[in-house]
């Protein structure tokens, strides 16, 4: 996977919350961006502004 912000493959990770997981929810650790990817398809949730 790699991330639709900075293209960073090496820091991706399942997003993890106290209340549980989606296993198709992902975070970039180096830019902090977070999106779904399902059924083929990339939507981005948010991006960190620098």
């Amino acid at each position: 996977m790699q991330c639709p912000i900075c293209s960073n493959r090496a820091q991706i990770e399942i997003d993890m919350h106290s209340d549980g997981y989606a296993h198709n929810l992902l975070e970039c650790a180096n830019c902090g961006a977070i999106w779904l990817y399902k059924f083929g398809e990339t939507t981005l949730l948010n991006k960190k502004v620098a």
